[in-house]
């Protein structure tokens, strides 16, 4: 199933970049995404995102109560016209589940970026995984939604 969203902040691609590689940012983002429990490694360009979380009500009979997550973000340093590529990867250990997208945080104006991001959900399940690819969907996009508005709170503190 193909992915697409964007996400916009308050601030330049640089701050924006600063703030994904920020690890006390990303425990606030796993904590405000309901996680019981999480591990962060930031490694240069990647960021790490391991966690814990409550299984959303319309798969948790497929998958069962929580599910175990790892979120990868890579984005490259700035462009010279100040926009800032990467790539974005939702991995479900021990499922069939797995998201990838390809973004750009592109500046508009001294003080907003708008990230764009395109890619894919599979769910690799015999017979069913289509369906479950839709309703894992909005799930996906409610997770970049949250770091979204978190990156919001953060950047104009």
């Amino acid at each position: 199933m193909k992915l697409a969203f964007q996400q916009t902040f308050p601030a330049s691609p640089d701050k924006v970049l600063d703030l994904l590689r920020n690890e006390e940012f990303i425990a606030d983002v796993a904590q405000h995404a309901g996680a019981t429990a999480h591990d962060i490694r930031i490694l240069g360009d990647r960021t790490e995102l391991d966690m814990e979380i409550p299984t959303p009500g319309n798969v948790a009979s497929v998958i069962g109560r929580t599910v175990k997550l790892t979120l990868t973000m890579r984005f490259s340093e700035p462009r010279a016209d100040g926009s800032i590529p990467g790539n974005v990867d939702v991995r479900v250990p021990g499922m069939p589940v797995e998201a990838d997208a390809v973004g750009l945080l592109t500046p508009e104006g001294a003080d907003r970026t708008v990230g764009n991001y395109e890619g894919d959900l599979r769910v690799k399940i015999p017979l069913v995984g289509k369906k479950v690819e839709q309703q894992v969907q909005p799930f996906v996009i409610s997770a970049f939604e949250g770091i979204e508005r978190r990156a919001n709170v953060w950047l104009t503190r």
